[in-house]
């Protein structure tokens, strides 16, 4: 019995050994259903498979794909493997962080799968705000991270030959810096009427870039900061610098009137005030405002600190806001297209703040913002009005305003009128 035994494993041995040493007919690997993997090897510790390394890789970059023109999220999706449902269900679950059903197109989305059965989204909201969700057991984990940013100063300077707004695109000046410089300007400078060939103007800006994540906030804005300003018009060299909030001059005055010029941005002065034909009556009377020609939609700001009057209907002059500013200040803003998000009579707004946009409704020939000063009652011309604020920095604020100014002065400035 034990020599039969012996002789028995030994014949099994040797066919098993003959067995692991012959060719097989098929070599092709068979795809194996995809396992998590300890953080051990995802570090590189003992061997992976090419295929281990390539889920690896994609669960750690995901793959990039663009909202197109004409596509909605649940196509867009759905081509990457994710359901209908699983689509639909997401849009409940981001809901109270970011409306996915109203994603602009362009918009880049990164899609991995971590594990089997997963799948993670990430999308930009804001330039700075991230979107992720993760599909993870029948539900989407949503949350919005803050991905990390730093700012790069950059400073541009440019002599007008043509247009403030042509001739700053042609020197690379973002289209939101100019609109920042003409806000700021506007207190004193008629940018309808008064810029000509020759002016100069200087920008040192503030753009805000993330530090990962690039591509996914690629098809946004990077935010601008306006920090310094010069512009020399008609024999006047204004110079501005940012401080808390606000821009002052060199010596510390607060560069701000009572009142704005012009409450839109990038707009043409269209009419005048005072008598002219009346383009629907058709005949003369007096045009107690201004107006300005912009796309509808444009928006339109408070021209001054004040409280909301009156936020609808107004007659000929269709959706309107009235504000008073107090000291029988008045201004008027006629033929808007809508409303601000609940601007309501007794609302207290700030000089800047986006009170409704530009329309054509009421007694109007076309889109354009109707702008009237009122004072005492008495209807004046907007663009007379030109004193500034008398505010001035005083004391430890004054002192933090100088510290600042110099350090402006020794960041290796290129621009002639900060340079040592």
């Amino acid at each position: 019995m034990n020599i039969r035994l012996i002789l028995t494993v030994l014949l099994v041995t040797i066919i098993g050994v003959w067995l692991l040493d012959s060719p097989t007919q098929n070599t092709a690997l068979v795809p194996q259903p995809l396992t998590p993997f300890s953080a051990e090897l995802e570090a590189g510790h003992g061997e992976l498979s090419a295929l281990e390394r390539r889920y690896i890789r994609s669960s750690r970059t995901g793959r990039i794909v663009k909202l197109q023109n004409g596509q909605n999220l649940t196509t867009l999706l759905g081509g990457q493997g994710i359901s209908q449902r699983q689509v639909a269900l997401l849009a409940m679950s981001a809901e109270p962080i970011i409306d996915l059903g109203q994603l602009q197109t362009g918009v880049n989305i990164e899609i991995s799968h971590p594990k089997p059965g997963q799948h993670r989204i990430r999308l930009a909201r804001e330039y700075g705000e991230l979107v992720q969700a993760t599909y993870v057991e029948g539900d989407w984990h949503v949350e919005l991270l803050h991905v990390p940013t730093e700012q790069l100063a950059e400073e541009h300077d440019l002599i007008i030959h043509n247009s403030l707004y042509q001739d700053a695109e042609q020197n690379g000046i973002p289209n939101g810096v100019i609109n920042s410089s003409v806000m700021a300007l506007s207190h004193f400078v008629d940018f309808q009427r008064q810029v000509q060939p020759g002016d100069l103007m200087e920008v040192r800006f503030e753009r805000t870039e993330v530090t990962s994540f690039k591509s996914l906030f690629s098809h946004l804005q990077n935010p601008l900061l306006l920090t310094y300003l010069r512009f020399t018009n008609s024999g006047e060299d204004y110079r501005l610098v940012r401080y808390k909030g606000a821009f002052y001059f060199p010596d510390g005055r607060l560069a701000q009137s009572f009142l704005l010029k012009t409450p839109l941005n990038g707009a043409r002065l269209s009419s005048y005030y005072g008598n002219r034909h009346h383009p629907v009556l058709g005949y003369d009377r007096m045009h107690k405002g201004i107006d300005f020609s912009a796309p509808i939609g444009t928006p339109i700001m408070a021209a001054g600190r004040g409280v909301v009057k009156r936020a609808n209907r107004y007659g000929s002059f269709g959706n309107a806001v009235v504000i008073d500013h107090g000291d029988g200040y008045e201004t008027l803003y006629a033929h808007l297209n809508d409303f601000a998000d609940d601007l309501k009579p007794g609302d207290h707004v700030k000089q800047g703040d986006v009170i409704g946009y530009l329309g054509k409704t009421g007694l109007s020939a076309g889109r354009h913002l109707h702008y009237e000063v009122h004072h005492n009652g008495r209807a004046i011309n907007p663009l007379d009005i030109k004193a500034p604020a008398q505010a001035r920095l005083q004391g430890a604020a004054l002192e933090g305003f100088k510290q600042q100014l110099a350090q402006l002065k020794s960041a290796d400035s290129q621009l002639a009128s900060l340079a040592p």
